[in-house]
Order: C-alpha cells, then structure tokens, then sequence
C-alpha cells in the first residue's frame, strides 16, 4: 500500500490512506470518468469487442459502480499494481490469496483480483470488461496456474488473446507435479493447454514453475 506522500503527479489521493475522505480533485475525476462514458482510464466504446458482451444500461452502472469503489481507488493510488489470476476455490484459491497478499504487503503496491470489486456470479457478464478494465491498470498481470480446471480457464483465453499487449506485464506461476500422469491430468484440456504454451512462449523468462509452497514463495520473490 502507498505513503501518505505519494506523488501527486500520479493522479494518486494524498492523506491517510486508512479512512479519511479522498481528495477533491479524485472525487471530480471519478464523477468526470461517469460523465464522460469512461471505465477506469478506458473508453464505453472500448469495452465492446469480441472478449466483451454488450451490456444493458444497468449491467453498464453496475460495472461503473464496481470500478469506482474503494477498491479501485486503492488501486489507483499504488505505484506498483498486482492483478492475481488463477482459481478462486479450494486450496489453490488460498494458496493464489497467498500470492496476492504477499504482493500487497511490499512498499506502495497493491495487488488485487477481480472477485474484490463486488462482482458475484450474478454478474458473469461483467467479467470480461471488468477484466479488461483491470488489466489495463496493472503494472504486472500474475497468472497462478496449478490446473486448467475453472473460470480461470477464461481469462488464460482472454490473456491468450491479448498477448501482444500483456507479454510485457505477465508473469506466470506454474505448478508442476512430480508424477507424470497427474500433470497430463492437471492440465488436459486442449485448447487451454495451447493457450498457456502460447503464453509461456511470449514471456519467456516470467515463467516460473513450483510444485511446494516454499518453492511458490520464492517464485514471487522474482516478480519485481
């Protein structure tokens, strides 16, 4: 999380970070981005491609509500941005909060997922331009793969898809299994399974595989 003396030139809110009231000048962007059709930093219009869906104008406000929240203020107050990916049940959830936590805990970062942004499986189709949204602001993008089982199988497509923009900003943490018939079974799923090749090739070096909970520690030491 930030210091109290964050640069302003970052469009960051000075004050304590704790619950005081935001500063004017972020409460008038805010209102300006509702006024003026804009999501974060990023256009109505460039929501609407083929890894978005149309929404309604009340899916739109929700979307605008969610992204405009505490949360996000959060976000765009950091210097160093974490956008976590991967499952969000069982113990790979937990072990991907753990990631994420100790991303949040260094010196004016946050790291964050997009279930923290009020959006529950009612709201399926806010996802993708949620995602979008999000990514766009993060300074890194990291992936915690441990199988291609779940939603997160969505957003390897997405970044897939995406590649060009996000190679330069993802990191991706792979579990690896000592048996050989578990990782075929881990990660059977065709058209995933290219995807992440696809994505490992891109990065290159910001790959980086673990298999004990020490080993998934140190991985995200590497992330800078």
């Amino acid at each position: 999380m930030p210091d109290d003396d964050a640069d302003d030139s970052r469009g960051t809110v000075r004050g304590d970070i704790d619950g005081e009231r935001r500063d004017d000048d972020t409460v008038s962007e805010a209102i300006h981005h509702s006024e003026t059709g804009l999501i974060g930093d990023i256009a109505d219009e460039e929501l609407h491609d083929e890894a978005t869906l149309s929404l309604t104008p009340e899916q739109h406000q929700r979307l605008k509500d969610g992204l405009h929240g505490s949360r996000f203020d959060d976000v765009r107050r950091a210097s160093r941005r974490y956008l976590v990916v991967g499952s969000g049940s069982g113990e790979s959830g937990e072990r991907r909060r753990r990631v994420c936590a100790r991303l949040g805990e260094r010196r004016d970062a946050v790291a964050f997922r997009l279930e923290e942004f009020g959006f529950d499986d009612d709201d399926l189709d806010l996802w993708a331009p949620a995602f979008e949204v999000l990514s766009a602001q993060a300074t890194w993008v990291i992936g915690v793969i441990e199988d291609f089982d779940g939603g997160h199988v969505w957003e390897l497509g997405y970044l897939y898809r995406q590649q060009t923009s996000v190679r330069d900003v993802l990191w991706l943490l792979k579990r690896v299994y000592d048996d050989a018939e578990e990782q075929r079974a881990q990660y059977e799923n065709g058209m995933a399974a290219s995807h992440l090749a696809a994505l490992e090739n891109a990065v290159d070096d910001r790959v980086v595989e673990w298999s004990t909970l020490d080993e998934l520690d140190s991985a995200v030491e590497q992330i800078p």
